[in-house]
């Protein structure tokens, strides 16, 4: 089957995870996608952006972590 979508396959079929809660953030006026590891820091999984320039910025690229 052939999906033809701009969401990711992960969106499609999610996976069970057990590592913390999927949330969803704005960070610097971006979106992102994250995962909430439940003492207060979470880290980038997705940039959810129309922005060019916010794929750029090194501080909101998948792997850091935001502290709230």
């Amino acid at each position: 089957m052939i999906l033809y979508t701009p969401l990711s396959e992960h969106d499609i079929f999610p996976q069970e995870n057990k590592d913390g809660e999927v949330v969803y953030e704005n960070h610097k006026n971006c979106k992102v996608k994250c995962l909430d590891q439940g003492d207060g820091k979470k880290q980038i999984i997705q940039v959810l952006s129309t922005n060019p320039s916010d794929y750029m910025d090194p501080t909101l690229q998948p792997g850091q972590w935001l502290d709230s």
